[in-house]
């Protein structure tokens, strides 16, 4: 099954799309490397022959869909109909032996434009992770790779589906390779060292790529006072844009954690950070904080943090409470980030995290393997995607301050179900302002808030209804500059007519208020087979 290209395709996130945008493989006298790339190319690929082959899953697929709409280009002055075709084949492998695994999920989108014959083209979607156990018990390496579409500008037009043309985004790729060793030492003590570099590229112009490597130790172990216990952490970040300043940040901490009792844990954290965040040259601060967490029982935990930080207080709260047939999540952090959550995410998105507790709990004895298609087979009959995104972000150019609150509520009934996911993202880019420095008093803050409930209903035992309603809106606190906003209400009947071959029927309309506004009725086909 496609996941963006059939029963999801109304409300996951659509697939890249290449345009016409002059690629900058020179920029600012360097040539933009990869090595990353290739080496998470070669880890996750040569993973296959290092398993069992009896454990592999190799699943081709093949999608047909069709969108007639009455605004191709999603803009208020031409208004464009067209009916477009998309042939998507595609691949998944999903596998684990004795030292490594992979999943892995590939699909090709060939778009054909009945009218507009010139917006011909194609499209990318790559979501894999690997990982081997290189040296028993010792050395493990993990590779990651995605291909997705973000977005140029958190005020231009928010794409419905991946048949409309929309110049504010751009196809990105992202690939890591991630060696680590971890080990115990004098009984008590555990040890761990990680590296990871990683290469970020998109095929627009207008947006920088970016090379990061990343070392990250750590070394824990336990007192003579049995409730008490340490911990000393040190890390560096390196980040090379391919257009713009280089950033370096260097981190030191200890961590002193004592257990009340087996609810109860706090922590005193102290530490030095050094990095050029907001100068030109390093600048170096104290840190300071504190941290608990709390779980009153298997089924709720509250865990918090707070550190006294160079931009100021930051932290990370994360809460979440499962009940027999529900979940609730919640969590809220403020910390420096380099590029919205999309680009390099290889997890399966709230919705699956959501029902993979709320089933494995259910089902205490079953294999993860078992809860995870299970969980897939739920999404896929409801009419559900798996990410629950509501805020999709866009690209930077530079290390941005990131306070970010996101809620969001399951719910899988015998027939209905129901998701609700919100999202709150403020972005404050750090650098020199106007030639000054400051550390907190950043400009150019743009705030992002997002809002989508899906309900599906299993009306047969081979068809289902579901209903999608959405709302993203972005606000500027520069003069003269429009906030927006967009909304959509999205409608699919889905049908399994074998049990590999299964089709959908939809209709969508989208509102689009502000720096881009637009309005677009569509409506969808689609069919897919599995092999």
């Amino acid at each position: 099954m496609l996941e963006g290209t059939t029963g999801h395709a109304l409300f996951a996130g659509p697939l890249s799309r290449r345009y016409a945008v002059d690629p900058a493989p020179v920029r600012d006298g360097r040539r933009y490397q990869a090595p990353a790339s290739w080496l998470g190319v070669a880890l996750i690929c040569g993973a296959i022959p290092a398993a069992h082959a009896e454990n592999w899953r190799i699943t081709p697929t093949l999608a047909v869909t069709e969108t007639l709409t009455n605004n191709l280009y999603l803009n208020s002055t031409n208004r464009t109909s067209d009916l477009v075709t998309g042939i998507t084949p595609g691949i998944s492998i999903d596998g684990k032996g004795g030292r490594a695994s992979l999943r892995l999920s590939y699909a090709f989108t060939e778009q054909i434009y009945a009218r507009e014959s010139s917006s011909n083209g194609h499209q990318n979607a790559l979501t894999a992770i690997g990982t081997l156990e290189a040296i028993d018990d010792w050395l493990y390496i993990d590779a990651t790779g995605s291909i997705s579409q973000q977005y140029l500008s958190a005020f231009g037009a928010i794409s419905p589906s991946n048949a409309n043309v929309n110049r504010n985004q751009t196809e990105t790729s992202s690939y890591s390779i991630s060696p680590y060793i971890k080990g115990r030492f004098l009984t008590s003590t555990e040890y761990f060292l990680r590296y990871k570099g990683t290469t970020t590229s998109s095929q627009s112009g207008l947006a920088p790529d970016l090379n990061s490597s990343e070392w990250v130790g750590r070394v824990n172990g336990l007192t003579g006072w049995g409730p008490l216990s340490w911990a000393l952490d040190a890390s560096n970040v390196r980040s090379d844009y391919s257009r713009g300043q280089d950033y370096e940040a260097t981190r030191y901490g200890l961590t002193l954690t004592y257990r009340i009792n087996p609810q109860w844990r706090v922590s005193l954290i102290g530490g030095q950070e050094s990095n050029n965040y907001v100068s030109l040259h390093q600048e170096t601060h104290n840190t300071s904080g504190y941290g608990f967490v709390w779980t009153p029982g298997p089924r709720t935990e509250l865990s918090a943090t707070q550190n006294r930080r160079f931009f100021g207080d930051g932290y990370d709260v994360s809460f979440s409470h499962r009940m027999p047939l529900s979940m609730v999540t919640y969590r809220a952090s403020r910390n420096v980030s380099f590029q919205p959550a999309g680009v390099g995410y290889t997890g399966q998105g709230s919705n699956f995290d959501a029902f993979y507790a709320i089933i494995a709990a259910s089902n205490p004895g079953m294999a993860p393997d078992a809860v995870r298609e299970q969980v897939t087979q739920v999404l896929q009959a409801r009419g559900l995607p798996a990410d629950g995104t509501v805020v999709n972000g866009y690209l930077n150019d530079r290390p941005n301050l990131q306070t970010l609150q996101q809620l969001s509520f399951a719910l899988l009934g015998a027939r209905n179900t129901v998701t609700l996911n919100m999202t709150e993202s403020e972005q404050q880019p750090l650098g020199l302002a106007n030639g000054v420095t400051n550390d907190y008093s950043l400009s150019n803050r743009t705030l992002q808030r997002g809002v989508g409930l899906i309900w599906g209903h299993q009306l047969t035992g081979l068809s289902t209804l579901s209903l999608s309603l959405t709302q993203q809106r972005s606000i500027s606190y520069l003069e003269n500059v429009p906030d927006s906003k967009t909304q959509g209400a999205y409608l699919l009947w889905s049908t399994r007519i074998s049990p590999k071959t299964q089709a959908n029927i939809g209709a969508r309309r989208v509102i689009a208020d502000g720096a881009s506004s637009y309005t677009e009725s569509a409506l969808t086909g689609a069919l897919s087979h599995s092999f």
